[in-house]
């Protein structure tokens, strides 16, 4: 197995001294570093204001909701387009547009000429037997009807007057044509007006009759319209009769209309759009829902139309003067969470990263929430409580509570909601928030959405009581807001690895899989340096014990000591723990060389870690366990060596240290002083409980002189607990025992 490369032997200067940075340029990069992050706040509270701001302000009402209070109309007027009146006088004006037809009257035209030319016929014969018996049959001819034809064509002048005469009785029927039976489908067949235009004229020329000038059964009719235009076309109305009841025999049978469906579908759809649109009035002052009224989809309608009116009457003055209310209630909050971070977080204000993260997040939490604004099934709770866990998780519940109620906070803003729905956000969020604690398994997080499910539904029932909403309301409401609490526990369970990656977060699941032994580190270490594998394991289980003491993670001591001298088994023997026999490698070397060697074990242990992708918390404590120590040994060993040289350079103290940096944690803290004891104590001949006492206090003191723990946060009283706790694990580790008669040593 490749564990890693072999760095190459840093120069003995190089480990004398550090990068030499004066005090000017560090207060420089301090504050451009401050500068950094205080613009990256500034440019997170002008986002989260303009998310807060939107277009306006939220139209907070909802289906099924029972105000405590009249709800007026607050702006001079809104109309609200009124849809039945509107498609019922459209369809009015469509009802009117009487059905398309195009007429072909080449059918009447040839009855015409036929006519004359039975006229004609009768005009040449004498007699009415001499008659042809086909023209007779086909016509109907009666011989009163020959006599009173033959009367009307006895002279040529009164045969040609007869002749315009036909021709100007045809005209109506030529003009309207004639109907024919099934031509109309039947929703058409009601329609008392027909729109007729001749084949081959534009459909501007159409001209309207009446149904009846075009229906067989009423032309034929004596006292129709059409036989009286007929007959006054003669001179001798007798004759127009005659020639008439001729002409209705046979019109049955020549029909000239065809209906047009799409032009008829075009001419109607013309006549709705030329109908506009009907608006009712709404003026200042009119009630649209009365105290105690629940909502229904009427009034939400009118509700939404007089918000939308009002926002678009707002001045720009006005849109500034409450764009600079959020600004300044926003900074504020940002103001307090920052002294929070100042105060009790300090990791994260020293960190850009972390604060750029953390801005990220809420200002995507809240650009969730305004797009899930106003929705029936309340699933803007769900980036509420996704961000506040995420933030527990990462840090602690303590900010995760900070986070809640500021995310809560700037959620009613933005969505215009009241205090019961603040109260509902920031009781169920703070309920799972609290149970964060400490997420060691998959199911733990599934539990803290069921916790914070239910305290969902407990306060999303007592705000509803309390502000008099409808039953149904608060029911439906109860459960999609338990549903998303729930359904927020599953998310937080599913999506836990890729969080990890994401926000560098370390969790105890993380963790507990770090310390499985089948870990390649782990195995490695095993097989190369089992001395040191068998020290971090005792270190492992003291420090543990020493952080859940004082309250810091002792998982994360615990598993960080199962690494923390991984860089040891590039160079096993050249550590005591691993040497057998009488050997030792650092005899024939001189004491700079084998404190370079000690000292590159750190170094070693980062790279490693940083090439198996050990979270960054691991490897910090990795790389600040041994602090700035002194190696003392070998500096002892180097004056010694020294002294019997009186030309030798003097020793400097910085060549024999650990590069640091010091510990920046409780946790590395407990490390350094749990690494340095197990090791001391295996040295006692006689580890009775007053010299393990007196052993641990000295090398705990010594440290805290040298200042190792001046930026780790252990205070005093914490330290002696520490101690405390370490002297009674180690004593306890090496108890004494029973000596039996046949044994000479225990």
């Amino acid at each position: 197995m490749s564990i890693g490369k072999r760095r190459p032997k840093p120069s003995r200067a190089q480990l004398r001294s550090f990068p030499s940075v004066s005090l000017q340029q560090s207060r420089l990069a301090r504050q451009r570093a401050r500068l950094v992050s205080l613009s990256l706040v500034a440019l997170t509270v002008l986002a989260t204001s303009a998310i807060v701001h939107g277009s306006g302000p939220a139209f907070t009402y909802r289906l099924g909701q029972r105000p405590d209070r009249e709800i007026r109309v607050n702006v001079k007027e809104f109309r609200i387009r009124n849809q039945t009146k509107t498609s019922n006088e459209r369809q009015a004006a469509a009802d009117q547009v009487p059905p398309s037809m195009v007429n072909d009257p080449a059918p009447i035209k040839d009855l015409a000429e036929r006519l004359d030319d039975l006229t004609v016929t009768i005009a040449k014969s004498q007699r009415y037997e001499e008659l042809a018996k086909t023209l007779i049959s086909t016509w109907k001819l009666k011989p009163e009807t020959y006599l009173d034809i033959k009367a009307a064509t006895d002279t040529p002048q009164r045969r040609d007057n007869l002749h315009i005469q036909i021709a100007k009785a045809f005209v109506p029927l030529l003009d309207a044509g004639v109907l024919g039976p099934g031509a109309l489908p039947r929703n058409e067949e009601t329609s008392r007006t027909l729109s007729i235009r001749n084949l081959g004229q534009p459909l501007a020329e159409a001209r309207v009759f009446p149904r009846e000038r075009v229906v067989p059964e009423r032309i034929v009719k004596p006292d129709g319209a059409v036989a009286r235009e007929f007959i006054a076309a003669f001179t001798t109305p007798r004759v127009g009769e005659t020639l008439f009841q001729l002409v209705a025999d046979r019109l049955d049978g020549r029909p000239t209309l065809t209906y047009e469906q799409e032009e008829t579908a075009l001419l109607r759809e013309i006549a709705r759009n030329q109908v506009t649109e009907h608006y009712d009035p709404f003026t200042r002052g009119e009630v649209l829902v009365e105290q105690g009224q629940t909502i229904g989809e009427e009034q939400l309608i009118l509700l939404r139309m007089e918000h939308d009116e009002a926002i678009n009457s707002l001045t720009l003055g006005e849109r500034a003067r409450r764009a600079l209310g959020i600004l300044v209630m926003v900074s504020a909050l940002f103001i307090l969470t920052g002294y929070y971070v100042a105060r009790h977080e300090r990791l994260i204000a020293a960190d850009f990263g972390r604060t750029a993260t953390i801005c990220a997040l809420v200002v995507i939490s809240l650009g969730i929430v305004r797009l899930l604004a106003n929705q029936s099934w309340n699933a803007d709770l769900i980036p509420v409580a996704s961000a506040a866990m995420i933030l527990a998780i990462a840090y602690n519940p303590g900010f995760g509570l900070v986070a809640t109620f500021g995310l809560a906070l700037l959620t009613c803003m933005a969505l215009g909601t009241g205090i019961g729905h603040f109260l509902v956000l920031m009781g169920g969020t703070a309920a799972g928030v609290l149970g964060l604690n400490d997420v060691r398994t998959r199911t733990k997080l599934i539990k803290v959405g069921a916790t914070a499910a239910l305290g969902y539904l407990i306060m999303t029932w007592a705000t509803g009581l309390w502000e008099h909403q409808p039953i149904e309301l608060i029911r439906s409401d109860g459960l999609w807001r338990a549903g998303w609490g729930l359904m927020a526990g599953f998310f937080m369970g599913g999506s836990l690895p890729f969080l990890e990656n994401a926000f560098g977060i370390v969790t105890g699941i993380s963790l507990l899989e770090l310390g499985d032994n089948t870990h390649p580190l782990l195995q490695e270490l095993v097989r190369r340096a089992p001395g040191t594998h068998n020290h971090s394991i005792t270190v492992g289980a003291i420090a543990e014990a020493a952080a859940e003491r004082i309250g810091a993670n002792g998982l994360l001591v615990r598993i960080g000591a199962y690494f923390h001298d991984i860089g040891k088994m590039l160079k096993p023997h050249y550590f005591v723990e691993n040497q057998t026999g009488s050997t030792n490698r650092h005899a024939n070397l001189a004491p700079a060389m084998s404190t370079l060697i000690i000292i590159g074990h750190v170094k070693d242990g980062v790279d490693l870690g940083r090439q198996h992708h050990l979270p960054e918390r691991i490897i910090d404590l990795i790389e600040q366990h041994h602090g700035t120590t002194l190696v003392e040994y070998f500096f002892h060993e180097a004056n010694r060596r020294n002294g019997c040289n009186p030309d030798g350079a003097t020793i400097q103290e910085s060549a024999f240290r650990y590069p640091g940096p010091k510990p920046q944690s409780k946790e590395a803290g407990i490390l350094m002083m749990s690494d340095c004891v197990e090791s001391a104590s295996r040295t006692l001949s006689e580890p009775t409980p007053s010299r393990i006492e007196g052993l641990v206090s000295e090398l705990i003191d010594k440290r805290l002189r040298d200042g190792q723990f001046d930026e780790c946060g252990l205070t005093l009283r914490e330290i002696a607990e520490i101690r405390d706790s370490l002297i009674k694990s180690l004593i306890g580790i090496y108890h004494g025992r029973v000596k039996y008669p046949e044994q000479r040593t225990a």
